[in-house]
């Protein structure tokens, strides 16, 4: 007898918190995501805003900074397997400020 189990692909990203308190460095909470992926490749975490908006603001997710060129998608995370995590995430305005209402963080597996 041969015994076969398949277990699905799932992963998710969950907002948590309230967004918008600022600290003293001008940095802006954005909250918390709560991060969920068994792909045994492991994922990415993406941010989506307006293209041309937010460029040479720094993103913060955990410990990870990542500075937006303006394009309108930005790699916050890349984690090698399956993980679940809490993360904080803020925002440092660019010269610009925050010039756009469109932002959104989703989660990507990444076939192995």
């Amino acid at each position: 007898m041969n015994l076969r189990l398949v277990v699905p692909v799932h992963c998710s990203v969950q907002y948590e918190g309230l967004p918008g308190l600022e600290t003293s460095s001008g940095r802006i909470s954005l909250g918390n995501v709560r991060e969920y992926c068994n792909a045994s490749g492991g994922y990415e975490l993406v941010m989506a805003y307006a293209p041309g908006s937010l460029r040479g603001a720094t993103v913060q997710v955990g410990g990870e900074v990542i500075v937006l060129d303006g394009s309108g998608r930005a790699v916050l995370s890349r984690e090698s397997g399956p993980k679940m995590q809490t993360r904080p995430v803020s925002i440092l305005p660019g010269a610009n400020g925050i010039d756009t209402n469109q932002l959104a963080i989703d989660i990507h597996p990444i076939q192995g």
